[in-house]
């Protein structure tokens, strides 16, 4: 994790024995959905990010994850409403340039399927987030790496961030509401354990 300041990165506690692989962002996928006045959604995405999943697909009570999204990245398919999305009444993507997700806890649902205790941070407030997790099996990739594919869903309410909350306008027309889902699907390379936060 990243404050935006400090620079300083925070990861989950790694799980004994459990699988570590490095999220491939070629086949992976950040977006976003919110509610707009007209009862249609905005919907967008993050184009980059970065992180690991630990993984033990049959305790999925060891999953944890740790996510870092470049703020600036964001794409709705407008630009103009893009910019308003990272100027300092929102994101404020040049002052705080990263967001991040990372889980403390997990709880095995059911068969394949977890939910995620954890934090989320964006611009200079951590606040907790669960997440609902499904793992979607393990397969090789064209160079016989070993790939898994993880599915992770959660909505964030604005009107809990202060920094967050208020109306957001683009063209005069209120775009996003409340709510705000929030989907990760993940496609990770398995890679040898690599502890890159302090």
């Amino acid at each position: 994790m990243t404050s935006g300041q400090s620079g300083r990165l925070i990861g989950p506690p790694i799980p004994a024995d459990a699988a570590a692989y490095f999220i491939d962002p070629a086949y992976s996928n950040v977006s976003f959905s919110a509610r707009n006045r007209i009862a249609t959604s905005t919907r967008g995405a993050f184009r980059r990010f970065a992180g690991t999943l630990f993984l033990d697909s049959e305790r999925p009570e060891r999953t944890a994850l740790a996510l870092y999204v470049t703020s600036s990245s964001i794409d709705t398919g407008e630009k103009d409403r893009d910019a308003d999305l990272c100027s300092a009444a929102l994101l404020d993507a040049e002052q705080y340039p990263l967001m991040s997700f990372w889980s403390s806890s997990a709880e095995a649902v059911d068969t394949n399927l977890c939910r995620l205790a954890g934090s989320l941070r964006v611009k200079n407030m951590t606040m907790p987030l669960g997440v609902d997790g499904e793992y979607r099996g393990r397969t090789r990739g064209p160079q016989g790496d070993e790939r898994v594919g993880f599915i992770g869903r959660s909505v964030l309410r604005r009107s809990e961030w202060g920094s967050l909350w208020g109306p957001v306008v683009h063209a005069g027309e209120w775009i996003m509401g409340d709510e705000v889902e929030i989907l990760f699907e993940v496609s990770a390379v398995k890679r040898a354990p690599i502890r890159w936060w302090p």
